[in-house]
């Protein structure tokens, strides 16, 4: 292979791990033992309480002794803000921050496959106008994949109705930061009224954008199994996905999808639709004002 294909397959990438308090004990775990080329960590991580556990104290110290690792701090609450805050912490520490990067959006609670970070790297090298590429994970007890995938890439947009997009599967080139991506801060776990939509609303953002956006048949990570599908009838979810509906649609497409959801869960849950959807309604209201 020529010295230009092989410079090509190593773009750099870097990691950035969202976590909160003592959280951060599980991050070694995440990072594996040994450092890989051009692969860089950043641990962004959320202050919310004084005292700091002995555990996350010394994950703490464990963490400071690699080379290929930044922790950095952030005080409250607030996932996306934890997110964006750790995006940009990883584009400044880019030696030329114009050069082309590949940012991991990850959790504290996940493990990478052994082979995951060269073919992402490939994909990457191969497709030079892919912006955003949404991979695989899988269950870190059983390894069964978390959710239904297509066996071949597609065009987010262009996938089934059945597909939604986990933030353990995104990737994006550091150009994705620099065209003004960011998560929006009023969703997410630990936002003042919602609770999830972040990823939707993202990538909602970056179609408007124009960007490229793909889903890949690259297994990323192992990670815990899903909790929202759990919580469905959750006031707080049921809020979040009328704001997902009242910001990428008009109004009254956004009340049709949110009845059209209410009687749905009704069914399948033997509940009342009609409280449901009053929910989903102050949703929509919240991120319409």
């Amino acid at each position: 292979m020529c010295s230009t294909c092989l410079m090509s397959d190593m773009i750099p990438i870097y990691v950035v791990i969202s976590t909160i308090d003592d959280g951060l004990q599980r991050v070694p775990a995440v990072l594996g033992s040994a450092a890989q080329q051009d692969v860089r960590y950043v641990v962004s991580w959320q202050r919310t309480q004084t005292a700091l556990a002995e555990a996350a104290a010394s994950a703490l110290a464990e963490l400071r002794l690699r080379s290929d690792v930044t922790v950095t701090e952030l005080e409250g609450r607030g996932l996306c803000r934890n997110r964006n805050h750790g995006i940009e912490t990883a584009v400044s520490l880019m030696s030329d921050p114009l050069a082309d990067a590949i940012i991991v959006v990850a959790d504290d609670d996940e493990t990478f496959q052994p082979d995951a970070f060269d073919r992402m790297r490939r994909s990457y090298s191969l497709l030079p106008r892919l912006d955003i590429a949404l991979l695989r994970a899988s269950g870190s007890e059983d390894g069964r994949p978390l959710k239904p995938y297509l066996p071949y890439p597609v065009a987010y947009g262009e996938h089934p109705r059945s597909y939604y997009p986990m933030s353990v599967e995104m990737t994006m080139r550091s150009r994705v930061w620099h065209a003004g991506l960011r998560f929006d801060e009023r969703f997410g776990l630990g936002s003042d009224v919602l609770c999830s939509g972040e990823e939707d609303v993202f990538l909602h953002d970056a179609l408007r954008r124009g960007l490229n956006v793909w889903l890949l048949p690259i297994e990323l990570c192992r990670t815990r199994p899903l909790t929202t599908g759990s919580r469905q009838l959750d006031p707080a979810v049921l809020r979040s996905k009328g704001a997902v509906y009242g910001y990428t649609r008009n109004l009254c497409m956004a009340w049709l999808r949110g009845l059209r959801e209410a009687l749905s869960l009704g069914v399948r849950c033997r509940t009342n639709p009609f409280t449901l959807f009053r929910h989903i309604v102050r949703g929509i209201n919240y991120i319409r004002r």
